[in-house]
Order: structure tokens, then C-alpha cells, then sequence
């Protein structure tokens, strides 16, 4: 594999697919960015929540601790179980703009009901229905980004959308939130339906897919990279709450220098991934994915023993390492599956991506607890979690080194 170029990835006849003819970038570059400036207005209801989760449930449904992660359980459990489903669904019928515009807008307001503090009930049940709505529209508009252009650069550039939507969201929701944690969810809500209708005119018209989902899951070139982002979020999803808890409780930082810390990561991430895309046109992919993942597994372990003044150099660094994953892995799917089905190879990625960071943060939260009722002292505690988010990435690297597609 270490001699191969990157056009060597398979298609889905199990033969290396062709190097595609030469796309203008800038060609490339103007056909994409609508799309991906709509895929992180569709992302905005799910981003903007996030900082103000605590006090939004603490308001609406108070003196039930579990409710709290309930929230965001439920969310997560919709986005991997019906988010892919809707992906392969508006493939099978070839009507991919009315489906990912109708889930964008179902997607805005569902977060909107929420803000409204509906019964316990209710409530649990539209944040699983816009987990779904979310996955299936932001996958669809991810799919349609190379249905005219075969470069990369699309790719790339729709990756670095999905990141920066958290960038954009994040700070914004904690500025709409200072005074109203449900003024955020109105405001996405009503980004969400924008980039509903936004996809009625953005997305080009494609032809319907025979391939079922499992199909695309059997497709030479789309398990690996799908299992890689997923074991990608893995680690962010255990240590995105472990490092708040390290810097405060053994580093003694403020929660706002960490903030600054997870602003500087996503965005190293999200600059990085369209060129980190685009070398893989170059060099091979499965190396490129190898390399990224064996430098973000560093960067865990690297945390066991950094005085705290490097914590953001070391960070920004996992951030291209992260991008060095992401983008190749969307680049592999994407040319795993003819055009009509990349909406459904995108929801598999999706949901994966997903998927590893809900069983992250709930085997973050298992480890620590398990070493602190053990007798072990906080460093050691998530010293532990950061171990295992760096073997995981380890694993990823040695087995993207070793893949032969067949």
C-alpha cells in the first residue's frame, strides 16, 4: 500500500477506480460552497444547544439529574438510528432535494417545540426526531457535494463546513444564552428552516439508487473509513468532558481558557481538513488516515504529562491530525459508491460519527468512576481516560496502515 497513489482506493466493482479528469478548483470550489454553507446552517439546531443544555433542562424540567443526559442521549440515539435510514431513503428515490429541505425545516422545529418546555415526554420525543432529522438532511447535502465535480475539493470543503458549524455554534448559543437559554434553540430553529429552503435551491438534481444500505456498508472502501471516524469521535466524545475536569480540578484552569483550548482545536480542525483532503489526491489515503490517527493518539498521552502553557499548541496539533482522518475518510466513501449513493455513504459516516462519540463519553465517565471508587486520585483517573482515548487511535493507525482493500 505505501507505494500506491491516492487514486488506488476500489470502487464498488471491487476494481481501482480511475483517476478522475482534471476539475478547475475554483470550478469546484463556487458549485460547493452553497452547499456547504447550507450544511452548516442545517447543523446550527444541534450546535447552538450545547452550551446551554444545563440550565435549559435545569429550568424546564427541573429536580431530575438524568434528564440531563437524557437530553442528549435521545438526540444521539435518533441521529444513528433513523438519521442513515433517511440518507439511503432519498437515494432510493432519487427526490433528495425535497427530503433534505423537508428535514432541515422538521429539524428547526423540533429544537423550537423544545425551546418551549413541552411535557417531559414530548420533549424526549422531538429530540429524538431532530436527532434523525439532523443526520438525514446534513447527509444529504454532504452526499450531493460531488454530484457534478469529481476533485476532492468539495469534499473537502463540506468536512470543514460540519466543523466549523460547531466553531460558529458553540460561542454563538453562549452568547444568546446569557440571559435565556431558550432564546438559542429559537434562533437555530429558525436557522434550521432557513437552510431547509436553502437546500431547494442548492442541491442538483441527481438520479435515484438501487443500492440499499446494506449494500453501501458492503462497498470495497467505505467500512474502513466509516470505522475510523467513528473511532475519531470515540476519542473526542471521551475526552471533550475529561479535559474540563483535568484542568479544573488538577490543572486549577479557569473554564474559560479551556473553552479557548476546545475553540483552538476545532478550529486547526476545520482549516485543516480541505487541504488535508486534497493531499490525498497525491498520496495514499490509507497512509494519510495512519499518520493522522498515530499523531492524534499522541496528543492523548501527550496530556498525561504537558505542563498546561502547551496544552493549546498540542491540541492545535490534534486538530490537523484530526483533519488528516476526517477529510481523506470523506474522500474514500465518497468515491466508494457511484453519485446516486453518496447521500447514504455520508449518513453511514454520519452516524458512526455519532455513534462514537455517545459510547465515548459514556466509557469516559465509566473509567473515571470505576478508578475513583477504586482509591485512585483524580490524575489517575483521567489519566486513564486519556489512555484509552490515545489507544484507540493507536489501533485506528496500525489498522489503516496494514488495509488491503480487496
Amino acid at each position: 500500500m505505501g507505494g500506491e497513489a491516492g487514486t488506488s482506493e476500489l470502487g464498488t466493482d471491487g476494481k481501482p477506480l480511475e483517476c478522475p479528469a482534471p476539475v478547475s478548483l475554483r470550478r469546484e470550489v463556487r458549485f460547493a460552497t452553497p452547499i456547504a454553507l447550507t450544511v452548516m446552517a442545517a447543523m446550527m439546531p444541534a450546535t447552538v444547544v450545547i452550551p446551554v443544555i444545563r440550565p435549559l433542562v435545569a429550568s424546564g424540567w427541573p429536580g431530575q439529574e438524568w434528564v440531563f443526559h437524557a437530553f442528549m442521549a435521545v438526540n444521539l440515539l435518533g441521529a444513528c438510528l433513523v438519521g442513515p435510514a433517511l440518507a439511503v431513503w432519498a437515494d432510493r428515490l432519487g427526490r433528495r432535494r425535497v427530503l433534505a429541505g423537508g428535514l432541515a425545516v422538521l429539524d428547526g422545529v423540533m429544537i423550537a417545540l423544545v425551546a418551549l418546555k413541552p411535557p417531559l415526554a414530548v420533549m424526549l420525543g422531538l429530540r429524538f426526531v431532530q436527532g434523525a432529522a439532523s443526520v438525514g438532511a446534513v447527509s444529504i447535502l454532504m452526499g450531493a457535494a460531488r454530484g457534478r465535480h469529481g476533485g476532492s475539493a468539495a469534499t473537502g470543503l463540506v468536512g470543514s463546513a460540519v466543523i466549523m458549524a460547531l466553531v460558529v455554534g458553540i460561542p454563538l448559543g453562549a452568547i444568546l444564552g446569557r440571559n435565556d437559554p431558550a432564546l438559542p434553540l429559537l434562533v437555530g430553529g429558525g436557522v434550521g428552516v432557513l437552510a431547509g429552503l436553502s437546500s431547494l435551491v442548492v442541491l442538483p438534481d441527481g438520479l435515484s439508487s438501487a443500492m440499499s444500505g446494506r449494500a453501501v456498508w458492503k462497498s470495497a472502501g467505505v467500512r474502513l473509513p466509516v470505522v475510523v471516524v467513528g473511532l475519531e469521535r470515540f476519542s473526542v466524545g471521551a475526552f471533550t468532558v475529561t479535559l474540563q475536569l483535568f484542568a479544573f480540578h488538577v490543572l486549577q484552569v479557569p473554564d474559560g481558557t479551556v473553552s479557548r483550548w476546545f475553540t483552538i482545536f476545532l478550529v486547526t480542525f476545520a482549516l485543516a481538513t480541505l487541504p488535508l483532503t486534497r493531499v490525498g489526491d497525491r498520496v495514499n489515503r490509507y497512509t494519510l488516515i495512519s499518520a493522522g490517527a498515530m499523531v492524534y493518539g499522541m496528543m492523548f498521552f501527550s496530556l498525561l504529562a504537558l505542563d498546561a502553557r502547551w496544552i493549546p499548541v498540542v491540541l492545535a496539533v490534534g486538530g490537523v491530525a484530526s483533519a488528516a482522518i476526517y477529510g481523506p475518510s470523506l474522500s474514500l466513501v465518497s468515491r466508494a459508491v457511484p453519485v446516486e449513493a453518496r447521500a447514504s455513504a455520508m449518513g453511514l459516516m454520519n452516524a458512526a460519527g455519532t455513534f462514537g462519540m455517545f459510547v465515548g463519553n459514556l466509557v469516559a465517565g465509566a473509567v473515571a468512576a470505576i478508578a475513583l471508587s477504586s482509591g485512585f486520585d483524580r490524575p489517575a483517573a483521567y489519566s486513564a481516560v486519556f489512555a484509552v482515548a490515545g489507544a484507540s487511535q493507536v489501533l485506528s493507525a496500525v489498522v489503516s496502515r496494514s488495509f488491503r482493500p480487496r
